[in-house]
């Protein structure tokens, strides 16, 4: 996915106060809602008992800090644009013949919001232009629309709904980009999603619907032949529910069940159409060790059927959890693990089962400076083809919070690849450094 959409997901996520890093429970809706929160996650509703928790780093209020969005009747218009700059030593995340470059992001974002307790929406534009000073084949222009709205139904059952359109730029490092192609992949992505919270006394009820359409366009290698990637393109339709029952202001149990349908175009060629069908189940909780730490973990079973009988279907253990450990006031130290069955754009695999495992560490040095530190690795076990990835990423990041409007940030980021296997795909490592600069409000 673009930077555009994963960043907009990432910054509209991290302004919502997070209970025992599940779904949040029902906020206060001028204080807490955001209809742009992640589309299509499937999580564990917070525990509705626990208001005395710690606050995270990323996640304390910094009154003094907060940008005052323009008021327009009851409307909020918040304007906002970033500017960066980023050096890549691997630009095409290649084992040999490394070629390096600097490029340069504009991302500007408007949105406009109407908060209240009773019924809110909101709506937000952006769009993000890359451009290298050498390889200009690797220029981008990528955006994304959204929308989204928030009902209350008296004090005890919330509707949501999110809809998103955008156009993105897949990533030279990613797995399922192929090598020797001109300019980096393009695709577009729609999608929808709506869920429905019910509480009554401990027991809370969460129904989940998400629709996802995604499109790419054919690439060129440098021979000027086109690389089809209109295998690709599929709609997949999923549906959830989730029961929790809290037992106590520091622990509830919760049981989570997920099925979807994942349709591709018909093909006529060598690579069959990759139509599944599959199916989540978990049992997890909730819960609090002592004071100072919170968590949330889920285990069961996934599965995903395939139509085809070219591909062996996906199976196994389903993990998916996440600890944080409020050391001190000022600093926060998360573990995240998760697997999961996913699509691939590797022509000859039907899919993949992804394990990930992430550590970061968020520090306050004062109270408008905060460092950032992760690592993690993502394993890909490939479905019908001997080929196993092993991913391994490190960052390092400073945000430095001038004032309500400005802000700066600088980051140090490794990522290499190590694939085996009779199919393996491409070794490589890169290392990224990068300086930018946010403005918001008028």
């Amino acid at each position: 996915m673009s930077a555009t959409y994963m960043i907009a997901r990432a910054i509209s996520g991290a302004c919502i106060p997070m209970v025992a890093f599940g779904v949040t429970t029902v906020p206060a809706m001028a204080q807490r809602y955001d209809p742009f929160s992640k589309l299509g996650t499937l999580g564990a509703s917070g525990n509705p008992l626990d208001e005395d928790q710690p606050e995270s780093v990323t996640g304390r209020s910094r009154p003094e800090y907060a940008t005052v969005p323009i008021q327009a009747g009851s409307l909020q218009i918040m304007p906002q644009v970033s500017v960066s700059s980023e050096f890549e030593d691997n630009v095409y995340a290649q084992e040999n013949n490394r070629t390096s470059d600097v490029n340069v992001t504009v991302r500007p974002r408007l949105s406009i919001s109407r908060p209240s307790e009773g019924f809110a929406w909101s709506l937000a534009g952006e769009y993000e232009a890359t451009r290298f000073f050498k390889l200009t084949s690797e220029n981008t222009n990528d955006y994304a629309f959204k929308g989204g709205l928030q009902y209350q139904v008296g004090s005890t059952t919330t509707f949501q709904a999110n809809v998103l359109h955008s156009r993105n730029s897949e990533q030279r490092s990613s797995p399922d980009s192929p090598t020797g192609i001109i300019r980096p992949n393009r695709f577009k992505l729609t999608e929808g999603y709506a869920d429905i919270r019910h509480s009554f006394n401990r027991v809370s009820l969460q129904a989940t619907a998400d629709y996802q359409r995604l499109t790419y366009r054919d690439n060129f290698n440098n021979l000027g032949e086109v690389v089809d990637q209109s295998f690709r393109d599929r709609q997949v339709y999923t549906g959830g529910l989730i029961a929790q029952y809290t037992m106590s202001p520091s622990f509830a149990i919760f049981a989570a069940g997920s099925a979807n349908k994942r349709d591709y175009r018909t093909r006529i060629g060598p690579v069959p159409a990759r139509d599944s069908t599959g199916y989540e189940l978990a049992l997890g909780a909730n819960f609090a060790v002592g004071h100072l730490m919170r968590g949330t973990l889920r285990a069961g079973y996934l599965r995903q059927n395939y139509k085809d009988p070219t591909f062996s279907d996906n199976k196994g253990l389903l993990l998916r959890g996440e600890l944080a450990y409020y050391v001190t006031p000022l600093v926060t130290l998360t573990a995240k693990i998760d697997r999961t069955a996913s699509d691939t754009g590797v022509r000859q695999a039907g899919g993949y089962v992804k394990t990930t495992a992430t550590l970061q560490a968020d520090y306050e040095l004062k109270r408008n400076l905060i460092f950032h530190l992760e690592a993690g690795n993502e394993n890909r076990n490939y479905n019908g083809i001997d080929r196993t990835d092993n991913r391994f990423t490190g960052q390092v990041k400073a945000t430095w919070l001038l004032s309500p409007r400005w802000s700066l940030q600088a980051g140090f980021s490794h990522r290499g690849q190590d694939s085996s296997g009779v199919s393996s795909g491409r070794d490589f490592s890169e290392n990224r450094a990068f300086v930018s600069v946010l403005f918001k409000g008028l």
